[in-house]
């Protein structure tokens, strides 16, 4: 049982704080963050969600697991607690260990702990460690301010629309009616005659004009149209300055985590230790300066994390334990 006096137990709250943070902020950019001697919080993405019975979507996350078994240190937590506080990765180191045991002894007294923003942990009948994650965190960056939706169903079922009732008016052409009074004489009724059938000619004649003059002007719009679609092909014929080529560059391959096999004071043992390497079959270089001074030399490089963690575990197996994961570039 470990005995906490209060100054420690008030400096162990403000480092849990702390570490919490930290942990939190990896998991935004991390699929796996180790807490050396402790487990690994492991991250997988979670496609988006429907639950009928609530009527409820939810947003695509990462969903958190933990395993007990990766307690070896990977580099990760270290060295961003060890740049973010600006001290040395010693001192970070000594930092993980209290929180360690502050995590157990909470365990052991209380019998569960919580992460802020990450999840609780309780101890199951088998002294095993049990974690629930913290839902109410979404560690995808993608999915960044969405929310849970509630979707109700929408009622298709079709309403007939009323049918109005039309009815069919039909145009009434107005007849003309001649009526010839008894009282009036034939030559009145011949007269009449004559001014009908001049009123039915000058119509005649009008209409045919009309007609003429839309024919014409349609022959017109015809011709115009030629004219237009001729400029358009000579146009497209005589361009005289060409646009210009556009070149696109592709941006290099950049490699940020590397496993390091060691760092060297003297930068003739790095050349040796290279050497070594490359003649044991892996691909190693000399990658830079660390802010100690020291020359890195690497196994290997790596573009994705994962890559270069599933290499780091490899290499360990095989007994190179002192290996270990650097993320970043470093001065040549």
């Amino acid at each position: 049982m470990h005995k906490w006096s209060d100054s420690f137990c008030q400096n162990i709250y403000v480092c849990d704080m702390q570490l919490s943070s930290y942990i939190s902020d990896l998991l935004y950019r991390h699929e796996c963050v180790v807490i050396p001697g402790f487990g690994a919080f492991l991250s997988r993405r979670v496609p988006a969600q429907h639950f009928a019975s609530t009527h409820t979507l939810y947003p695509p996350k990462k969903g958190l697991s933990f395993n007990a078994q990766i307690q070896q240190n990977d580099g990760l937590l270290v060295n961003y607690i060890s740049t973010v506080e600006q001290i040395p990765y010693e001192d970070a180191m000594q930092e993980i260990r209290n929180y360690v045991r502050f995590l157990d002894h909470e365990i052991d007294e209380k019998g569960e702990i919580t992460i802020h923003k990450v999840g609780r942990f309780t101890r199951t009948a088998e002294n095993a460690l049990s974690f629930t994650p913290m839902y109410l965190v979404n560690y995808l960056p993608e999915a960044f301010g969405l929310t849970k939706h509630e979707a109700f169903a929408i009622n298709r079922t079709p309403i007939a629309a009323p049918v109005a009732a039309v009815e069919e008016e039909i145009e009434e052409t107005p007849v003309i009616q001649l009526e010839t009074p008894k009282s009036k004489s034939a030559a009145w009724v011949r007269a009449a005659a004559a001014v009908v059938i001049l009123l039915a000619g000058s119509y005649t004649g009008i209409h045919s004009y009309q007609l003429e003059t839309f024919n014409e002007d349609i022959a017109i719009e015809e011709m115009a149209n030629e004219q237009f679609k001729t400029k358009i092909q000579e146009a497209s014929f005589l361009i005289a300055t060409p646009l210009p080529s556009v070149t696109m560059e592709v941006a290099p391959i950049v490699k940020n985590f590397h496993v390091i096999a060691g760092a060297f004071r003297d930068p003739a043992n790095a050349d040796k230790k290279v050497a070594q390497l490359i003649e044991q079959g892996f691909e190693a270089e000399r990658i830079g300066v660390n802010k100690y001074g020291l020359h890195n030399v690497a196994f290997g490089s790596f573009v994705e994390r994962n890559e270069a963690i599933n290499e780091l575990y490899r290499l360990r197996k095989q007994g190179f334990e002192g290996a270990w994961l650097l993320s970043g570039s470093l001065s040549k």
